[in-house]
């Protein structure tokens, strides 16, 4: 019985599955990104705010330390009537500043007098050995001048007898320690110590010692019973250099004196260049100095970013986008062909085969091999590649275990390997980098590498390496055409230049001479000469034009030629001759040798231009009194003329390009000689179209140069046979060549 085949109308459909798996993995990976950006901001948050906390906690804790400090020294002089310098540098030194108390310049005491007391003080001061000299010098009614500052170096020893109660912001403080009976901290302030030319913001801490040791109640009573003044003065920089835990070095701040961040007020930076980069979170927090409000601003370091788990939002975000879309791929799959198998059981065996068959070609895809695979440790052992991978370093897979991807790689590119490995070590990835690998014949191969440990892992890692062999060969095709194309563009420029001037030159000449035949002022040799000057010159100009022509008609394909059997003698002895005059114009000997006949195949023309190009390049570039030499000479079944001369010669530099279109040796503005630089290209095209061959030789400058051309004989076993008339024309039937 045949199985009913139809769809089933009450079977439900399950498309929307798919797009409801996408659905709910998306909206999952949304979710879980929200929350891991979130969590990380927050834990950024809490480690910014820890770091904070800590560092202000840390100044706060060292300056009560110090102020502790202060206190006791006023101790010191409430148990005792008098405290001589002595007594009170003995008391500094078993305090040990400079070793458990970074930061503070030192501890010092102002003492209070008045103007009629002041000379009986510092008379007494003296006689204790203290040079004393109270400033400024100004009178006033009440005095507050340093009397001691331990330990006493170059910086507190400038500091001695200056009177604190005569500058603003010091006595500000001191007011304020004096009637509250409690530490006060200054405002902003530059030390006496500061004696250098670089020079640190400073302030000062005063504790009140009062008279007897009292404890005086009301602000009158404190004002009257006041003897002075046990102070410590700071120099920002050296107190809060050290403040800050290397644990929390992700981490920069800055110290303001009051409430106003504004640059007037700035205390201390920990690090000068922090307004050179951006800083992903900042806070501003007030701390009680002693009385005195101090505003600590707090910004993070490029590390901080670095250090931040923020970097994995990405992974997971585009990881749950990839996991939705294999998800939805399965579900959509798996949907189809449960839908197929319900229409109809007959349908379910060829289903299950297509999925079959269309599991097969997807695993064959994965296994194409298309981008190399391997699985390593981070100390350089490979323990398996895929075939693409050792495809591309020439091994087989038994040798894998004798290959390490370290010494695969070139010392030159050891540095990124390192940085790599580090990458990986501390970030579980790293950002994909060019290198090289020596293959197993000792050759090179560029790759991309990119790699991540393995889950699980900590020195196990796979890397993907892509084969960069095609594009760095397109790299390098590109770059060679650029070159090529500037270099067509300057020869270009060169030409028109030189194109230019050669055209105008004998123009000029024509002109000239012209303007004179009018004046009809010339007797008969003068007016002989002019013609003979203008004719001289329409020849060049011809010959210019005729080289332009050549030039167009081969670039274009398009040269005529009329071959026949033409006696290569004849043709040197036609050109000699032709150019003979301008030899002996410069004093030039022409010498020839032809041993034998000479019979080529070819354009008659065409061939003595050859010959007369050559000739006429040997006289322009040979100095007066020179020699060229030409010889015709049969060598297997070609012959072979070669035109020397003792002339300039050519640099080895120049030689590869002698026969180029529009390469002279000289430049357009430096060149002595006349010419386009066609004739030599024009002379290698004609050779090349008789079949034959032509090459340039020079020991240097100034040691002359040869040129050779070989042509192909015609008949050459007959060619001691030749008759004159078989060389005559009207006995040969003229073949005419286009050469396209």
């Amino acid at each position: 019985m045949e199985p009913d085949l139809s769809p089933n109308p009450r079977q439900p459909r399950r498309t929307w599955i798919p797009y409801f798996v996408l659905a709910v993995t998306l909206l999952i990976t949304g979710i879980a990104t929200f929350y891991v950006a979130r969590t990380a901001r927050t834990k950024d948050q809490l480690r910014f705010e820890n770091a904070a906390e800590f560092t202000k906690d840390e100044i706060k804790s060292r300056l009560n330390n110090y102020v502790s400090l202060l206190r006791g020294g006023s101790g010191l002089f409430a148990a005792t009537d008098q405290v001589t310098r002595e007594d009170f540098r003995a008391y500094v030194q078993q305090l040990e500043l400079r070793d458990r108390y970074s930061g503070i310049q030192g501890i010092g005491f102002s003492v209070k007098t008045t103007s009629d007391r002041k000379d009986a003080l510092v008379a007494e001061l003296r006689q204790q050995g203290i040079q004393i000299t109270i400033r400024p010098e100004s009178p006033r009614s009440e005095y507050h001048s340093i009397i001691y500052l331990e330990p006493l170096d170059r910086r507190n020893e400038a500091a001695i007898g200056f009177d604190m109660f005569t500058e603003k912001v010091r006595r500000a403080a001191m007011e304020r320690a004096r009637d509250t009976g409690t530490a006060a901290a200054s405002g902003k302030v530059t030390l006496i110590q500061e004696i250098d030319s670089y020079k640190q913001a400073g302030f000062l801490i005063y504790f009140p010692v009062y008279r007897n040791g009292s404890n005086p109640k009301t602000v009158a009573q404190k004002q009257a019973a006041l003897e002075g003044f046990v102070y410590s003065p700071f120099r920002v920089d050296d107190l809060l250099r050290d403040v800050i835990s290397e644990q929390y070095s992700y981490v920069d701040f800055q110290v303001y004196d009051g409430t106003e961040i504004i640059s007037q007020n700035l205390l201390y930076r920990s690090n000068p260049d922090s307004f050179n980069h951006h800083s992903s979170l900042t806070t501003t927090t007030t701390i009680n100095i002693a009385g005195r409000t101090w505003s600590l601003v707090f910004t993070t370091r490029p590390e901080f970013v670095n250090t931040s788990e923020a970097g994995l939002v990405p992974y997971i975000f585009f990881g749950g986008v990839a996991i939705s879309m294999v998800l939805f791929g399965l579900t959509r799959s798996q949907a189809r062909a449960k839908t197929a198998a319900e229409k109809a059981v007959a349908q379910m065996h060829r289903s299950q085969a297509a999925l079959r068959t269309s599991e097969s070609r997807f695993r064959c895809l994965i296994e194409a091999d298309i981008i190399g695979i391997i699985t390593a440790d981070l100390d350089g052992k490979i323990i398996e590649a895929n075939d693409a991978f050792l495809k591309m370093v020439g091994y087989q897979r038994d040798e894998l275990q004798e290959i390490r991807w370290d010494t695969l790689t070139p010392p030159e590119y050891h540095h990124l390997d390192q940085h790599a490995s580090q990458e990986i070590r501390t970030f579980g990835a790293c950002h994909p980098f060019e290198k090289e690998y020596i293959r197993k014949d000792g050759s090179r191969i560029s790759v991309l590498l990119g790699g991540a440990t393995v889950e699980g892992t900590q020195n196990i890692c796979i890397a993907f390496v892509l084969d960069l062999t095609e594009r760095k060969h397109l790299e390098n095709t590109l770059r060679h055409q650029t070159e090529e194309l500037a270099e067509a563009n300057r020869l270009k420029d060169d030409f028109l230049a030189v194109v230019s001037h050669e055209l105008r030159t004998p123009l000029n000449a024509i002109l000239g001479w012209v303007q004179l035949l009018r004046s009809r002022r010339m007797d008969e040799a003068k007016t002989n000469k002019a013609l003979e000057v203008i004719e001289r010159n329409a020849k060049v100009q011809t010959q210019l034009i005729e080289d332009l022509l050549d030039t167009s008609r081969l670039i274009r394909g398009q040269l005529y030629l009329q071959m026949r059997l033409v006696d290569m003698t004849v043709v040197i002895a036609d050109a000699i001759d032709s150019v003979q005059p301008a030899a002996a114009a410069k004093k030039i000997q022409i010498d020839s040798a032809a041993s034998e006949i000479g019979i080529v195949w070819g354009d008659r023309d065409r061939l003595q231009q050859i010959v007369w190009n050559l000739l006429s390049n040997a006289i322009k570039f040979t100095p007066d009194g020179g020699q060229v030499e030409v010889k015709l000479n049969c060598v297997d079944q070609s012959i072979e003329i070669q035109v020397s001369d003792t002339g300039i010669g050519i640099s080895p530099e120049f030689l590869p390009y002698i026969f180029d279109r529009f390469r002279q040796a000289e430049s357009a503005t430096t060149r002595s000689s006349s010419g386009l630089g066609l004739g030599l290209a024009i002379v290698r095209h004609l050779v090349e179209l008789h079949g034959g061959t032509i090459r340039a030789t020079s020991a240097g400058i100034g040691r002359g140069a040869t040129f050779i051309v070989k042509l192909p004989l015609w008949n050459c076993s007959q060619k001691k046979v030749v008759t004159e008339d078989l060389l005559a024309p009207r006995q040969i039937r003229e073949n005419k060549r286009i050469i396209h």
